[in-house]
């Protein structure tokens, strides 16, 4: 099963999608099972664009 988060800030200047395709281009990161190296899913980091205190981390459904 392939699985998709976001981690996006929640107290930016912008609101952020929980999509890859967000305004602030965020960085995906495979996540892989060590024993078998079979992709699992992927992690999205969202880009802050001022200094943000608060984070959310999200499945999409």
């Amino acid at each position: 099963m392939h699985k998709v988060v976001h981690i996006r800030p929640l107290d930016d200047v912008v609101g952020h999608e929980r999509s890859a395709d967000c305004l602030c281009g965020p960085a995906g990161e495979g996540v892989y099972a060590q024993a078998t190296a079979q992709a699992l899913g992927m992690i999205y980091r969202h880009h802050a664009l001022r200094p943000c205190h608060d984070w959310e981390a999200a499945a999409e459904a």
